[in-house]
Parts: C-alpha cells; structure tokens; sequence
C-alpha cells in the first residue's frame, strides 16, 4: 500500500496572512495527494504552555511552544509530519528537534534585518542591529532559515535579504508571493463607467487596519481639498476620524475575503495605500484582481506588485503633492485607470495566482517528503 504523506502547515496570522492561510486551507481543500494538518498561531497564542514564564515574556518563545502544543496531537492522531510549510520563522525557531526531524518549507514577507534597515519596526521590535544581543538572535535566525529545506520568500527584496543577510544559498531559495483565489475575485466591466464620465461620480477605495501606518490620514487631507469634493473616500478600517467630512465613509468590521469586502472593490474606480511602511501588500493584489488600478506607496516589496505606469502609480512615502497628482490622472483619464485595471488583472493571473501558488507549494513539499524518507535509516 503506498505511503500517504502527512504535511503540516503553520501559520502565524497577523494582517493579511491572515487570508493567506485561509486561502491557502480553501485551495487545498481534501487534496488525495497528503493528508494535511493546519495550526494557525495568533498575535497572542494563549495555550497553557505560553503561560508559564519566561516564556510567557518573549514572542517568539510563545510562538514556537504554541506550536509545539498544537502540532503534538496531530501526530498522534496522524503519524509524523513528512514535511512542514512554515509561514513565519518565530513558529519554529526554537523547535530544535522538530526542525532537525522535519523537512520543511520557510514562507516570509520579511527578514528581521530587512526590516531593520528601513525602520520597519511595526514588523519586528525594535533593536539595534550591531548590538551583542541581536546579533545572536540573528545567528539563531540565520540557522533556521540556512536548515530550511526551501526557503520561500514574498519578494525579491527579502530574497536578496536572505542571500546577504544571513547566508542562506541562492539555489535553495524561490520567490513565491501569496496567490489570489481568482474563482472567487472576479474583476468587473467598468468599461460602462467611461460613457457615463463625470455624471457617475469617482470613487476611491482605501483597505488598511492602521490607519496611522497605512496613510489613511493623507487620504483624508484630499478628500477635504475643493478639488475632491465631489469624489467619495471609501476606508475600509475600524478607528478611524473622518474630520466629519460629507464625502468620506468607513466601513468597519468587514471580514477578509467576504462578498461585502468584494463588493466594495467593484464599486470603486481606484485603490489608494499610501502605506508608511509595509513589507507587501495582499489588499494591493485584491484592488488588481478585481480590475483596480492601484496607488501605492513605493516601500518594502511592493515594486514586485505594482509596475508603475502599468498598473497603477507607485509613489514616495508621505508624499502628498505626488499623491493628490496620480489620483487626479486618474480621475481625469478614466482609460487610463481602465487600462491599468485591465493590466493589473492580468499580472494578478500571471504572477499572484492561487493555483499555480499551490502548485509549486505541494512540490517542493514532495520533494522534501521524499528527501526525509531517503535519509531515514
């Protein structure tokens, strides 16, 4: 009888990986090809072992012990795990034996030294780089991504940060950002919108839940300008202060990937991010799938999303004269936005779909279960 593999895969969800998980579970489904096993960590994993100090004081203590708790049934009830997808490295950094007996596949937007060196620190605490301190928590780090069995970066700019940073060999590496499930994000026709022209209306469509990080307030400063008064700001977010202006309107409490979330991105004509800091952008790749073109801030791995002029706009951080010119191109050039829109549906098919995502995913994980069946005894 041949042998079913058995894959574990761990997530941490915070932000959009959080839909990269669920994405990735509902792509899946029941695959005949593994049997498959699924621990999502959240920000604060509150099992009885996270309790107990010190462990309870440190993050990544917390979040390789969760780990640990809640992949020891699964074996029992399942036999040993043939290999791992891991998607953020503080799930298993302190698993030695796990690590050691597990093949597995490392997943992540970031490095710590990436973020570092752009002041990225809503990703990672704060600390200095050259400290005695970080630079053994960085040794660690290094070990963990160099034993991965592949490691699976979001963007070229953490690849290179791999490479560089911590050592890891370029031919173990692939750069594999989240895929789109685009049965369920459709784009629109807005060609309609064109013949109708001013008599419609412009509407504006921003996703972010930091709405200080995310650039929400920039955002707001437009949608007061006289020049915008007659374009509606729609935030999807949960605190936000509208200043009371007539034109803007928050939706909060909307549920990633839900039909309402889906709706809002149709009804717009743009999506705006002027992200302060962000390692990607998963509400950048929903705008594209569904025909949007995107302004966005150029930071962190966002240049592999956005070709700009092609797409959408990639603007400087906090800039808002660069800013409020993109969206009045685009206001004023409703085929250009159609265009873009277009193009960026098709990259999303090309370069973030969920299909081919998986694919390459359950690969490298054959490969690695097979590796771990030829050195066992």
């Amino acid at each position: 009888m041949n042998h079913v593999p058995h894959y574990v895969f761990a997530v941490w969800m915070v932000g959009g990986i959080q839909t990269v998980y669920h994405n990735m579970q509902n792509g899946l489904g029941s695959t005949d090809a593994a049997k498959t096993s699924w621990v999502p960590i959240e920000m604060y994993p509150d099992d009885w072992i996270t309790r107990i100090p010190p462990i309870s004081l440190v993050g990544t203590w917390r979040n390789s012990m969760a780990t640990w708790n809640r992949m020891r049934p699964l074996r029992r009830t399942h036999g040993p795990f043939d290999a791992a997808y891991i998607l953020e490295q503080t799930l298993i950094t302190f698993l030695w034996r796990f690590r050691s007996r597990t093949p597995y596949l490392l997943s992540t937007d970031m490095t710590p030294l990436f973020c570092a060196k752009r002041g990225f620190w809503y990703a990672v605490p704060e600390f200095d780089p050259s400290s005695m301190s970080s630079r053994a928590k960085q040794a660690i780090t290094a070990s963990v991504y160099r034993k991965a069995f592949h490691m699976l970066p979001w963007s070229s700019a953490v690849r290179d940060s791999l490479i560089e940073d911590y050592g890891v060999r370029e031919d173990r590496i692939t750069v594999l950002p989240p895929g789109m499930d685009l049965r369920s994000w459709k784009a629109i026709d807005r060609s309609p919108r064109i013949a109708q022209g001013a008599r419609r209306g412009f509407t504006v469509l921003h996703v972010g839940t930091d709405p200080q990080r995310k650039g929400a307030d920039l955002l707001l400063s437009l949608a007061g300008e006289p020049e915008f008064q007659d374009v509606t700001f729609r935030f999807v977010t949960n605190d936000l202060d509208t200043r009371h202006l007539q034109n803007v309107h928050v939706h909060a409490g909307l549920q990633p990937n839900s039909k309402e979330l889906q709706a809002l991105y149709h009804a717009a004509d743009a999506f705006v991010l002027p992200t302060r800091a962000d390692t990607f952008s998963m509400v950048a790749l929903e705008a594209m799938a569904t025909g949007l073109p995107v302004i966005i801030s150029r930071v962190g791995g966002i240049e592999d999303i956005v070709e700009e002029g092609a797409t959408g706009f990639l603007t400087a951080p906090d800039d808002l004269s660069m800013l409020r010119d993109r969206l009045r191109r685009l206001r004023a050039q409703p085929a250009l936005a159609l265009s873009m829109g277009e193009r960026g549906r098709r990259r999303v098919e090309e370069h973030f779909n969920l299909e081919k995502h998986l694919a390459t995913v359950m690969s490298l994980m054959h490969s690695a279960a097979h590796a771990r069946a030829e050195r066992k005894p």
